[in-house]
């Protein structure tokens, strides 16, 4: 009699874990994220979050702005030019905080690898390379036993003056050796260390995952017409320096070492979008925004062979309207914790990332 109610309170918990999950998440908007970042910069995007021990957090972040407050209370009135005085944008920047919980996301205290007192660039250009033309945007990471992974986007700008007008020449890896004994404030020394998608590739790094020994990867790409997917690529743990090793996710849950024969998959996303695996949901879960709509859409499935039918779920509207010329960009997952996930997506007209917290 115990067991049968054993397995009837299974079954009942199992079956309202599904229900809360199926009906439309809780979701509320936190305002910017990191509000003591800005410290230190103007503003920023690619947002990712690395794992490092149970005490830090590294966070890496792409193009970002430095520069100085009009006002002292760092206002932003809705344009970020009408704000601040801009000093440089430099391509990537890293910080460290305490470890990511629930109680300290809203507000993390952020670190920055400075220079001189001022935020400076942690994966360098080469002196032969125009830092206007060359831009190595720092996307997301892992760490592997002692060593950090970061992938970044090896940009080609013609006309610094056209900044939207670029050309990815590949997408590489940096890595930083951890030496025995760091501790937050020591130097960060991270070499770029291979070219590991080459020729105008999706961009790959901009999320990633491990996952039973191998560590998967989205990147996003413009597609034909209005079409903006994205393709998945993997490669096993020890091998994530190796180019070659790295198979590509097709429809039916297969892999292909050759990128042409894989297959692409949303065609909605805009900027970059996270790929994560969810243990209170045991699945896979994609969030990006919806290019054009500000609409925030989450993805769940258990296997990859479910991506190509599984739903494109909305589950937020971003209120408001952009003001300059683009759209809200790069929605992605940072931290979750339970049935909440902390996501953050790009306000192009104030240049920081703003925070959400979806209740599953």
């Amino acid at each position: 009699m115990h067991f049968r109610k054993l397995i009837y309170l299974l079954l009942l918990t199992s079956f309202l874990t599904l229900l809360s999950c199926s009906q439309n998440p809780e979701v509320i908007e936190h305002g910017i994220f990191a509000p003591n970042r800005l410290e230190s910069v103007i503003g920023q995007d690619g947002v990712c979050s690395i794992d490092f021990d149970d005490k830090i957090t590294l966070w890496t972040f792409a193009d970002t702005i430095l520069g100085e407050w009009k006002s002292e209370d760092k206002i932003l009135s809705g344009l970020i030019k009408d704000d601040a005085v801009f000093m440089k944008m430099i391509p990537n920047s890293l910080a460290w905080t305490a470890k990511t919980d629930k109680k300290n996301i809203h507000n993390p205290e952020f670190n920055f690898i400075l220079e001189n007192g001022i935020v400076t660039p942690f994966i360098k250009n080469r002196k032969d390379e125009d830092l206007m033309k060359h831009r190595l945007w720092a996307v997301d990471g892992i760490r592997i036993d002692d060593a950090v992974y970061v992938y970044y986007l090896h940009i080609y700008v013609p006309d610094p003056e056209k900044l939207l007008e670029f050309e990815t020449l590949y997408a590489g890896l940096a890595k930083w050796e951890i030496p025995e004994g760091w501790s937050p404030g020591d130097p960060v020394d991270f070499k770029r260390v291979g070219k590991i998608f080459k020729n105008n590739p999706p961009a790959f790094g901009s999320t990633v995952v491990k996952k039973d020994g191998y560590i998967y990867t989205a990147g996003h790409y413009k597609g034909e017409g209005l079409s903006f997917p994205i393709k998945i690529a993997r490669v096993e743990t020890g091998k994530i320096e190796n180019s070659d090793d790295y198979t590509f996710l097709k429809s039916d849950g297969t892999w292909t070492g050759d990128i042409k024969k894989s297959d692409s998959f949303l065609g909605d996303v805009s900027g970059e979008c996270s790929l994560n695996w969810n243990e209170y949901l045991k699945e896979y879960v994609i969030i990006y925004v919806r290019v054009f709509t500000g609409e925030i859409v989450l993805v769940r499935f258990k296997d990859f062979k479910d991506l190509s039918d599984a739903e494109k779920k909305v589950v937020y509207k971003i209120p408001g309207e952009v003001k300059g010329a683009m759209w809200h960009y790069s929605g992605k997952e940072i931290y979750s914790s339970g049935r909440s996930i902390f996501m953050i997506y790009i306000n192009p007209d104030t240049y920081q990332p703003m925070l959400v917290e979806i209740k599953l």
